[in-house]
């Protein structure tokens, strides 16, 4: 979870990783026994199912766009920047 908050300095592409991986640990964490008993694939287990699909999907896509647009020098697969400029001296 942390890593998202450092993660959007970077790029919406990470930033979307790092979201759905938090939320994928803490669907499985909840479906894990803390307020709930699910068997597995149901309930708070089957959500982190599909959040995890999810977050292979963005991750496979966001790994794409960095080694394509490395590659050709240029933007071919975009991602979205989100770096801004630190505050300058008032």
């Amino acid at each position: 979870t942390y890593m998202f908050i450092a993660s959007l300095r970077v790029s919406a592409a990470v930033a979307l990783v790092f979201l759905l991986l938090a939320l994928t640990y803490w669907a499985l964490w909840l479906g894990a026994g803390v307020i709930s008993t699910d068997a597995a694939g149901h309930g708070w287990t089957g959500i982190g199912g599909y959040l995890g699909l999810a977050t292979a999907a963005v991750a496979f896509y966001t790994s794409f766009a960095g080694v394509t647009n490395a590659t050709f020098g240029k933007v071919v697969v975009p991602v979205m920047p989100l770096n801004r400029p630190l505050m300058k001296n008032v």
